[in-house]
């Protein structure tokens, strides 16, 4: 797989390249994996900044910040050259990266550190590349760490539509690149609004039920899609917050989920899972297309 990493020149902003260098250590070239490090000078920040120094000196500071941050993250000696590239917003600019260079999936990073509270969690940036999706997008916490990122399994988060192929795809191949196998978790959402005026084990027993027939179709959700012998969690509750709960129970290095494409109005009304995740989930959170063919 071709890689292209959002480069962040802020020092506070680094899980993009450290996830980068986990993945790289474990797959690497010998497995077919290509990183290719890209800044993008955005046109808001050169128009301020060129008052005061010239474009060449502007361009040559930014790959030598770049150059640095790769070294740092160990990543120079294994991605390809860093590219400094303009362009009137950074993620209509790797956008265009990703074309030209036919890469298959983009590593970024969010704003907000996992276990501080921010109103604003994914930042511009990530937050508009989400909502388009124009191929795979891993989103990363940026105060990851490569030597903290989990030991255990990839999860991979289902609801068991079909437009979840996409990401069992995807999930398999990072799997076999960094040499661990998957859970696959399905999460029903809490279903009785009127648990309250319910008695308690009336509404255990009920899940219970659910969970017993969730348990058979997610079974067979795995047999269709190539991972019949991968180990399967079904839990019930708010499923962003079941999905870090068993993240970190599991120690999970990455969350792989799909997409539903909502458009711009079902966003109005409808939330995304997979945005939430990657807005909160302490570990790097995959999103995949539902049109993504591996």
């Amino acid at each position: 797989m071709k890689w292209i990493i959002g480069v962040d020149l802020r020092e506070t902003a680094t899980g993009a390249l450290q996830f980068s260098q986990w993945l790289a250590r474990l797959a690497g070239r010998s497995a077919g994996h290509t990183f290719v490090p890209v800044h993008v000078l955005e046109e808001s920040y050169l128009l301020q900044i060129l008052r005061y120094a010239h474009e060449e000196e502007v361009e040559t500071r930014a790959l030598t910040d770049a150059r640095a941050q790769l070294l740092r993250a160990e990543l120079a000696s294994v991605a390809e050259p860093v590219k400094v590239v303009r362009g009137l917003v950074a993620d209509e600019a790797l956008v265009r990266e990703l074309d030209a260079s036919r890469a298959d999936a983009l590593v970024i990073g969010r704003q907000a550190p996992s276990h501080e509270r921010h109103f604003v969690r994914l930042g511009r940036v990530a937050r508009r590349l989400v909502r388009q999706l124009p191929c795979p997008i891993i989103v990363a916490p940026p105060d990851l760490r490569a030597d903290q990122i989990g030991t255990g399994p990839i999860l991979l988060a289902t609801d068991l539509e079909e437009t979840c192929a996409s990401a069992a795809r995807f999930a398999q191949r990072i799997a076999r690149a960094a040499h661990r196998p998957i859970v696959v978790a399905h999460v029903i959402p809490h279903e009785i609004e009127s648990a309250r005026y319910v008695p308690t084990t009336t509404v255990e027993q009920f899940y219970s039920q659910v969970g017993l027939d969730r348990q058979r179709d997610l079974e067979r959700w795995k047999a269709t899609h190539g991972l019949a012998d991968a180990a399967a969690v079904v839990a019930h509750g708010d499923v962003v917050a079941r999905l870090t709960a068993i993240a970190e129970t599991e120690a999970t290095p990455l969350i792989v989920c799909g997409s539903r494409g909502l458009g711009a109005l079902e966003r109005v009304f409808v939330t995304s899972i997979a945005t939430d995740l990657s807005c909160w989930a302490g570990c790097a959170i995959a999103i995949v297309p539902p049109s993504w063919g591996g």
